[in-house]
């Protein structure tokens, strides 16, 4: 296994190398006007969270401190945060903190996600093929084959395996975004024992395992990153995995992105289809 070591901080932090972007990643989401827009990445920075309004205006001028507060933050970001699924008592003091919290354990394993999707190659090399139903009457010697070519959009309850073609010998971690936003490693775990994968079209779930194919059970898109390296990167938590498919976090995710950006060697490939 590869030696990788990275400092992971706790799940509710944002860590500092990523806090500055992550907010302007924010800010863009929510529309935000650029002096509104400095307000929000100023007054939700781990470093300010303690500064009073007169130091936050100062770092955004022209604004004063009453405008920062009553008008960026009151009248435009907050109301903003709320739509987009931050609740909150009105009154409540310092909410700048909440929302703070409220971004690190919600946005930013999405962030995580949508980053490391930009790294990866949109590719014809890895793909799904949608297993047909039973047939109503089965016939002696017949078999399913999978549909041709990868799909696109499949149907809810539908059931697909996922072909990867290789050109070397590689190891293989398979990510799965579900619609609702989880993730997963699917590779190892029990679809996927063996990570470790030959020069050849290799089927997922593998042969050995007691599930032969993903069932599309939420609608939505599904969203599928493999990491193919040399070796097993050094994550502790591909063992946990091997037993039982993992739910990442952000520090699980931290740690990919972090081994993308350090080790060239490293491939991500990725491939999406739609349960409708």
């Amino acid at each position: 296994m590869e030696s990788f070591n990275i400092k992971i901080l706790a799940a509710m932090d944002i860590p500092e190398p990523y806090e500055a972007e992550f907010l302007r990643d924010i800010a863009d989401k929510l529309d935000l006007q650029p002096l509104t827009r400095c307000i929000f990445t100023e007054r939700l920075s781990q470093a300010n969270l303690s500064a009073d309004w007169s130091q936050i205006a100062e770092s955004c001028p022209p604004i004063t401190p009453d405008q920062a507060r009553k008008s960026a933050w009151s009248r435009d970001i907050l109301p903003k945060l709320r739509d987009w699924g931050f609740s909150y008592e009105n009154g409540s003091k310092q909410l700048w903190r909440l929302a703070h919290q409220w971004l690190a354990a919600t946005q930013f394993s999405p962030w995580l996600w949508e980053k490391l999707t930009g790294k990866a190659q949109r590719t014809q090399q890895m793909g799904f093929l949608e297993m047909p139903e039973p047939a109503p009457v089965p016939h002696l010697g017949a078999r399913q084959q999978p549909s041709k070519p990868y799909q696109d959009k499949v149907r809810l309850h539908g059931e697909v395996i996922l072909e990867i073609k290789l050109t070397e010998p590689t190891h293989l971690t398979l990510l799965e975004r579900e619609p609702n936003g989880t993730v997963v490693c699917l590779c190892p775990s029990e679809y996927a024992p063996n990570p470790r994968l030959s020069k050849q079209a290799e089927i997922i779930p593998q042969p050995s395992a007691p599930y032969p194919r993903f069932a599309a059970t939420e609608l939505g898109q599904e969203q599928w990153i493999a990491l193919l390296t040399p070796q097993s990167p050094d994550f502790a938590w591909l063992e946990q995995s091997r037993r039982e498919a993992l739910k990442l976090d952000s520090s699980h995710l931290q740690q990919v992105f972090e081994y993308v950006q350090q080790k060239p060697q490293a491939r991500l490939l990725y491939t999406e289809y739609e349960v409708v």
